[in-house]
């Protein structure tokens, strides 16, 4: 069912990544295939079910390849070089519309897994509370090489630690960013400017987490389990994902052959 009354917000999905460390030479990583379906589509998909018939897609790495595929579905933006997810945001923004009130941004790759009610949940919880930015977050039982969701004592989000600058209590938490995030295009635009790049030349959302709280602003977080969320960043992790999204699509009779 398509979700009602969401008009006055858009999705982003971030497809312009290379994919590395999948050697991906002549395909978008969110061009590979999963299940015998290019990993986008099924987090199109989950959005047009959740109610944003209509993305804006960022492209960049063959983007022409994403364009042949997609063709009039979506709204596309251009990221000319890759500088990270917040840049890619940046050049996502001349193609949303002004009355916006609300921007879902979500990764084209390991969105796929995701159920189409848990982008309702959190469109809902971001009503229902009010703050400047409402992140998805994923409970898993190793947590190992993921950054972990510090939250204050009265739940809110105060930043994100990467497993590399974690302490040993850090380390210990299970609960990491699943980088899917809905934000208040009040706070979104102007905040996006006064992002820094990091030592490898990139700009992150995440540091949007850490400009909010020092402007009192609050963020909050809805969890969910780990069977929505899958890293797709090396062959193994592709393969794993092939496999779980073969067995889903045989179970519902989707399996192409």
């Amino acid at each position: 069912m398509i979700r009602q009354g969401i008009e006055s917000a858009q999705a982003i999905v971030l497809a312009a990544g290379k994919g590395t460390r999948l050697k991906c030479k002549d395909l978008p990583k969110v061009m590979l295939p999963i299940g015998g379906i290019p990993m986008i589509d099924f987090s199109l998909d989950n959005l047009l079910k959740a109610g944003f018939p209509k993305p804006v897609v960022v492209i960049g790495f063959c983007g022409e390849k994403i364009k042949e595929h997609l063709r009039d579905k979506v709204i596309y933006a251009l990221q000319p070089k890759r500088l990270g997810t917040a840049h890619a945001v940046i050049c996502a923004e001349p193609k949303v519309s002004k009355l916006v009130e609300d921007v879902l941004v979500i990764m084209g790759d390991d969105s796929a897994f995701y159920n189409p009610e848990t982008i309702n949940n959190l469109i809902e919880l971001h009503r229902e509370k009010s703050p400047s930015i409402t992140m998805l977050t994923v409970h898993k039982k190793d947590p190992a090489g993921l950054g972990r969701v510090i939250r204050d004592e009265t739940d809110h989000v105060r930043g994100i630690v990467e497993e590399k600058l974690a302490s040993p209590a850090e380390k210990k938490i299970k609960e990491v960013n699943a980088a899917c995030y809905v934000f208040k295009t009040l706070f979104l635009w102007p905040a996006l400017k006064k992002i820094k790049r990091n030592s490898t030349g990139e700009y992150f959302l995440t540091d949007l987490i850490e400009i909010a709280n020092q402007e009192g602003r609050r963020v909050i977080a809805h969890k969910i389990s780990s069977n929505e969320w899958r890293g797709i960043n090396t062959p193994e992790q592709l393969l794993l994902a092939h496999k779980v999204m073969a067995q889903r699509l045989k179970k519902n009779g989707k399996l192409q052959t």
